[in-house]
């Protein structure tokens, strides 16, 4: 197959408004924008050289007047932040701007890639009136919770203690860690003081987990937490051999817990129960992305997946998984494609791609450097699933620029009727 090359470069500006100051790349290019980007024009796209990779021009979306400072994906909408405070929700499908919430304050955690939590109300039987869905996030010292359907504020108060991590949400709770080494559980009809804490040995520095009624706080104090989250009794804890740094995960009903003494732990989020423990022979640096039956996590030399195979017997009580295949120098995963999973590979000093690899065992496939964006947005939406809105949003690699345009470049066979 013909290796395929894009490029994207920028001329950036002096005045830092788009980053720093780098030489721009020689050869092809296929997006462009020059120090007019200051100005919010559009980085130029050369759609053959998009095409000829895989991938189609979804849609773009500039917002106007405003330079971005974050662009994350959480729950089924696009959120980005500006340097002027605001809050923008976009549609995945679109980038149509649902609405703007000026937050006032900077957000805080946008270095997390999920600084922002949602909390989905599902409809119960006999109920009339479904409630509204809710997103949380902490900008400075003070919690927001908003209508998510369109943006209009439930509250706002100021935080008692200095927040260490994003927010994670239950029906009745929002729960944010503490550099105090406590975690916090704050009930969202009283949320001016905290309902429970519980103070662990050290720093709790990454975003807890929720599965109902367990929250799962991991600790670097080598030990995972686990309490009842709506009255914050304490249950079974899990210690590993060394500190926690990177957020549990839990998917399709399995905890999946990174540590950094090596290993990915696959617990029964019910009892603690080890279904599978994947030893990666160095601490485990990203927080886990599970997309299909795959759970992706990064060490400081690459990407591991770690695959199920099921379905779980009837005489078994563990769900076997395999380390499928690791990715010498990928650092993101971005998004799942038909038959094969897209990677972010290298960084701004010697320069970045996407890696083409087959989902089933990781071979390479192709490769198309590019330089010049400012944010990778890691989709969490695989194109296979059975639900059609969720396989919509597959095959989706989403690219910011700091100038307040976004890019959504879709695979071309993931679109329907392509």
């Amino acid at each position: 197959m013909k290796r395929c090359v894009l490029l994207l470069s920028s001329v950036l500006l002096a005045t830092g408004c788009l980053g720093q100051n780098r030489p721009s790349p020689t050869g092809p290019q296929a997006i462009e924008y020059t120090d007019s980007g200051k100005r919010g024009e559009r980085p130029q796209l050369d759609k053959d050289r998009v095409e000829a990779f895989g991938f189609q021009l979804y849609w773009d979306s500039p917002i106007r007047d405003e330079i971005l400072t974050s662009v994350t994906v959480e729950g089924d909408q696009l959120y980005a932040f500006t340097k002027s405070n605001r809050l923008y929700q976009l549609d995945m499908h679109s980038g149509m701007v649902n609405w703007v919430f000026d937050v006032g304050l900077p957000l805080s955690f946008e270095d997390t890639g999920h600084p922002i939590a949602e909390w989905k109300y599902e409809v119960r039987k006999g109920q009339k009136y479904k409630e509204y869905d809710e997103i949380f996030f902490v900008a400075k010292d003070h919690l927001f919770s908003l209508d998510k359907k369109n943006g209009s504020e439930i509250f706002q108060t100021r935080l008692s203690f200095a927040p260490a991590t994003p927010p994670r949400a239950s029906s009745t709770h929002v729960f944010v860690g503490s550099w105090d080494d406590r975690i916090y559980g704050i009930r969202k009809d009283a949320p001016t003081i905290p309902d429970w804490s519980w103070r662990t040995r050290t720093d709790v520095v990454v975003k807890p987990a929720y599965y109902s009624p367990t929250l799962f706080v991991s600790s670097t104090d080598s030990t995972m937490y686990t309490f009842d989250a709506a009255t914050g009794r304490k249950r079974w804890p899990f210690k590993t051999g060394k500190p926690l740094r990177s957020a549990p995960l839990v998917y399709r009903a399995l905890l999946y817990l990174p540590s950094d003494d090596f290993n990915m732990y696959v617990l029964d989020p019910n009892d603690g129960l080890v279904h599978h423990r994947a030893c990666v022979g160095e601490a485990i640096t990203s927080d886990p992305v599970g997309i299909g039956k795959t759970v992706y996590f990064g060490t400081k030399t690459g990407m591991n997946a770690l695959t199920r195979i099921g379905p779980m017997a009837e005489n078994k009580r563990k769900m076997d998984h395999k380390l499928a295949w690791t990715r010498k120098g990928a650092t993101q995963v971005l998004a799942e494609g038909s038959e094969d999973i897209y990677l972010l590979e290298g960084n701004d000093q010697e320069g970045t791609s996407i890696s083409r690899v087959k989902l089933k065992d990781g071979h390479f496939r192709d490769s198309l450097p590019l330089s010049g964006v400012d944010f990778w947005v890691t989709n969490p939406f695989s194109p296979r699933h059975s639900d059609r809105s969720q396989s919509l949003r597959g095959g989706m690699v989403i690219l910011g620029f700091r100038n307040g345009w976004i890019f959504a470049l879709k695979e071309t066979a993931t679109i329907p009727g392509a």
